[in-house]
């Protein structure tokens, strides 16, 4: 996609490999997983840990694959930034 047609531009800051059961909390909130929630509100017998629901999800996707929670398996970390824009172009440009 030429840059203009681009939206958004990442920064690659990091890259790592570790045992997906290693991911912490802030990795969690970072993937976008929150805590359990209905319609009106969050669930008051929830775990406080969001690292519940990324276990779930992660399953749902994985099990199957061979690749579920308790096979631990390998995982990259992506870690980037968003780069500031104005008016469309990146401002370092």
């Amino acid at each position: 996609m030429p840059r203009w047609a681009s939206r958004i531009t990442l920064e690659v800051v990091r890259v790592r490999v570790e045992r997906v059961q290693e991911i912490t909390e802030a990795d969690v909130i970072a993937e976008g997983v929150g805590a359990y929630t209905l319609a009106r509100g969050v669930l008051s017998d929830a775990p406080p840990d969001p690292r519940w629901k990324f276990i779930e999800i992660w399953n749902s996707i994985n099990v199957k694959r061979g690749y579920g929670w308790d096979t631990n398996p390998w995982v990259w970390v992506v870690e980037f930034r968003k780069m500031p824009t104005t008016n469309g172009k990146r401002i370092n440009e």
